[in-house]
């Protein structure tokens, strides 16, 4: 009785060439089916991945809650009307004054780019003279000219009211998506992890849990610097009595989200409106923008973001530029925690081909009873003692500790 070689250069070549083609043609027109069907609900997926995102930032809060004696739901909805009372607070103390100011604004701006130029032509360099000149008259004459368009007709204002509320109705489903992923996530995490081979499965649950938090820890990172950022510059533009303060605030926190070139915009716009009044205010706001990102750059980021996974401006770069172009802005803002999990999961991967070569290199030095154990999934590669088995998919997830109840960093 002849056995048969399971080797796979052997089993290609025992199938017909024509069968071969037809398998290889057959998974060629699966995987493109499934790339076309991801094209057509990539709406879906990009409402799920942000779903995944906020769920995994709250995460800390609801097992905070849950350790207080509140079961999953109860602490999911907890946190739900906590940060909906923060919002609705937000909402009735600044908003009034917001749209005060942004009217003003909106007002005053002929005389901004007025001041402005008459500070430019004081200047004594002709470069900066003429070149600022002309800029400033080509931005307001495009200004003026959006602003003398016509009226916003009726299909212009449906649309608008249209994405409004596509705007609510998306907020609200990422809502209930995050709720539903956070109570049944166990169950779904055994039956993804049931897919991997037992050996694996413990690495794999360690590679689950490694992207969620640090996809969590980055969220609440990112949220409290833009927090941290708009609060000062806040303060900081009202204590210099600088005009249109609390836009300027806000609008210093939202770009605090955009990687490095961020605090330029923030402060480049305080700069200017501070800039029409006087040259000496424009100075003072430049340097109050270049020493607080100094001691955001030193002191805020490495405690703030220290549970965020490392990633290089190169790839920061990248993953931006590639979210944007696929998804637009929804798409470059998720592009840094997908870059994260996927540097994550790389990592893990070469540390285990790493491990799988540096194995094979030691079983070369023992002897075959010795290799024999070593091989042995809860056989520890250097005693020979018996290891603990792998944790049980059953048991409850313990989720991290540290900055907003996550684990400090590794």
């Amino acid at each position: 009785m002849s056995t048969s070689s399971n080797t796979p250069g052997e089993h290609e070549s025992s199938l017909p060439p024509i069968t071969y083609v037809m398998l290889c043609t057959a998974a060629s027109i699966a995987v493109l089916g499934l790339v076309w069907f991801a094209i057509q609900i990539r709406t879906i997926l990009l409402l799920l991945i942000l779903a995944i995102i906020f769920a995994a930032a709250i995460e800390p809060l609801v097992f905070r809650l849950r350790r207080a004696g509140l079961g999953r739901g109860q602490a999911i909805l907890s946190v739900y009307l906590c940060l909906a009372a923060i919002v609705a607070i937000t909402i009735y103390v600044i908003v009034p004054q917001l749209i005060g100011q942004i009217s003003a604004f909106d007002k005053a701006i002929p005389e901004i780019f007025d001041n402005l130029r008459k500070q430019a032509l004081e200047s004594d360099n002709s470069f900066i003279k003429r070149t600022a000149f002309q800029s400033l008259w080509r931005i307001q004459h495009t200004y003026e000219r959006i602003r003398s368009s016509p009226q916003i007709g009726q299909e212009q204002a449906l649309g608008l009211a249209t994405s409004v509320v596509g705007i609510i109705f998306t907020s609200i489903s990422m809502l209930v998506i995050s709720y539903y992923w956070m109570t049944e996530k166990a169950t779904i995490k055994r039956v993804v992890l049931g897919l991997f081979p037992f050996a694996k499965r413990a690495r794999a649950h360690a590679i689950w849990d490694e992207i969620e938090y640090k996809i969590g820890g980055w969220t609440r990172g990112q949220l409290a610097l833009m927090f941290i950022i708009g609060s000062c510059s806040g303060v900081a533009y009202f204590l210099l009595d600088l005009r249109f303060w609390l836009p300027l605030a806000i609008w210093a926190g939202l770009t605090e989200a955009i990687p490095f070139i961020g605090p330029f915009l923030g402060g480049g716009a305080a700069a200017l409106v501070a800039l029409a009044s006087s040259p000496e205010k424009a100075i003072i706001v430049v340097i109050f923008a270049v020493v607080l990102q100094q001691l955001e750059g030193a002191f805020l980021v490495p405690r703030v973001m220290k549970n965020a996974v490392g990633m290089s401006p190169l790839t920061v770069i990248l993953a931006v530029l590639i979210g944007g172009t696929v998804a637009g802005p929804a798409g470059a803002l998720i592009a840094i925690p997908i870059g994260a999990a996927t540097q994550v999961l790389v990592s893990n991967l070469l540390r285990l081909r790493d491990d799988r070569i540096e194995s094979e290199l030691r079983t070369l030095e023992v002897s075959p009873l010795s290799a024999s154990a070593f091989h042995s999934p809860f056989v520890h590669s250097d005693t020979g003692a018996p290891d603990a088995p792998p944790p049980s998919d059953s048991q409850p997830d313990q989720p991290p500790r540290g900055l907003f109840g996550s684990r400090p960093a590794r």
